[in-house]
């Protein structure tokens, strides 16, 4: 009889224990917008659009000035993202459309799939762009427990693709919504992001995906109900940005009204840099203009290049009472970098037999790490497949052969550069010449990268 009674006893407290784990777990969520430029909003430097809420919160949290995506364009980059591994290890170079035969492999292993394990709740609102081939390749079987959006850009559609999908919303694997306007996405997408966080259960964390379509082109569509505003202000782009940043909002107050905003953790960034070269059937719709894509401030480039415009991107951090207010981080991290950190964050294992590329910047975001004292591994850029260049602290090695841009259709000469982008963060000037030594060490990373190995 006592021994049964201590055995119930233990068993007790572990429950108790685990209840008390899962409490003190963070809610997360993650924040992707669609081809924001480095400079769209308002504390990132732009004159014309006005995003109070992120505003309030990298005031309140932090924001990174040097967060690169490790591929320039849409489907490696959220792969990237959610894996923490580069996409050239499982095939996804470049942006995929309908019916393709890529998509996330069911081996690779998510940020969904690794807080299922400890007790999470996951969702994901908003775009996918990640494969609709095999049952493995949608967001519910890669750890999501609910889907709520479009499996592509909206601009799947005539005339800027010539296709026969028609762009829909869905709710798992179903169909709910057939050509939704441009201008309801962010409402849409907002209204089932607050329904989802009025619908918390008690006690269990969530995690929550949410990934807006937009800035991505053709924003002239999403803005219409703007017009007066866009003769006065940041034009067709700062009304969907401002609109973005007030849905955001709309969130935040429900977080607080729920009791849930002091244990969440906000991370908010971009798919890539802006789509500044896009290719001219973006145009054809009568209404898209050049000043309708992002900004890239100072820097060089445009999606779909490795150039600091297609890759530099910001990244706010908000979690009350475990990142400093207002803190300014310049070190050099990635996207690939976010899983492991979260994995930190929410006591979850990393994924085994996985050769991830990313570290955990969690004592860094927290201010428990000097930011001169923290070492990063060299990150890579990677382009249809292909590194095309590597970061190393402050340096940056470019090479590639000469080619064609996929977006605009201009050739490009071949590229051997050298630049150190703390003193030219707009890669004014090539100094491979000048630096001999730190060429041949970087030359060394770039040519050390696998992009093919598990």
């Amino acid at each position: 009889m006592q021994i049964t009674k201590l055995i119930l006893a233990a068993l007790c407290c572990f429950v108790i224990f685990s209840f008390g784990k899962a409490q003190e777990r963070p809610n997360i969520i993650l924040v992707l917008a669609d081809d924001m430029g480095y400079s769209d909003l308002s504390c990132y430097g732009n004159p014309s659009i006005s995003t109070p809420f992120l505003d309030s919160m990298a005031h309140k949290g932090l924001r990174a000035t040097d967060f690169m995506v490790t591929s320039p364009s849409c489907t490696p980059s959220r792969a990237s993202l959610l894996t923490g591994r580069y996409a050239s290890r499982y095939n996804l170079p470049d942006p995929i459309g309908p019916g393709s035969s890529l998509g996330l492999p069911d081996e690779e292993i998510t940020i969904a799939e690794m807080l299922k394990e400890v007790g999470y709740r996951t969702a994901l609102v908003g775009k996918w762009h990640l494969g609709d081939k095999h049952d493995f390749n949608y967001p519910t079987g890669q750890g999501f427990d609910s889907f709520f959006g479009m499996l592509y850009s909206h601009d799947y559609r005539d005339p800027y693709v010539q296709t026969d999908t028609t762009i829909k919303i869905f709710r798992n694997r179903t169909p709910e919504i057939e050509r939704p306007a441009d201008s309801n996405l962010s409402r849409i997408y907002s209204e089932e992001v607050i329904h989802f966080i009025k619908d918390q259960q008690k006690g269990q964390p969530f995690f929550l995906y949410y990934a807006h379509n937009m800035p991505h082109l053709p924003v002239a569509f999403a803005a219409r109900a703007d017009r007066m505003k866009e003769l006065q202000f940041g034009g067709a782009l700062g009304a969907v940005v401002e609109d973005l940043d007030k849905q955001l909002a709309l969130m935040w107050r429900t977080l607080e009204e729920q009791g849930l905003a002091d244990n969440t953790i906000l991370i908010f960034s971009s798919d890539n840099g802006p789509w500044i070269e896009y290719p001219v059937r973006m145009s054809g719709d009568g209404a898209t203009k050049n000043w309708h894509a992002g900004t890239a401030g100072m820097f060089k480039g445009s999606k779909a290049q490795t150039y600091e415009g297609g890759v530099r991107v910001p990244f706010i951090v908000y979690w009350k009472g475990r990142v400093s207010e207002g803190t300014i981080l310049r070190n050099a991290i990635s996207n690939v970098d976010v899983l492991p950190t979260i994995a930190e964050w929410a006591h979850a294992s990393l994924p085994k037999e996985r050769a991830l590329d990313g570290q955990s910047i969690a004592s860094l975001l927290t201010g428990e790490t000097e930011e001169g004292l923290f070492e990063h591994r060299p990150i890579y850029l990677v382009n249809h497949g292909k590194v095309e260049a590597v970061r190393s602290g402050s340096w940056k090695y470019r090479e590639l052969p000469a080619g064609v841009n996929n977006n605009s259709g201009k050739a490009y000469p071949a590229a051997k550069e050298l630049f150190n982008v703390s003193y030219d963060p707009g890669e004014r000037t090539n100094v491979i010449d000048e630096f001999p030594e730190k060429t041949k060490e970087l030359k060394m990373l770039f040519d050390a990268f696998n992009a093919t190995s598990k």
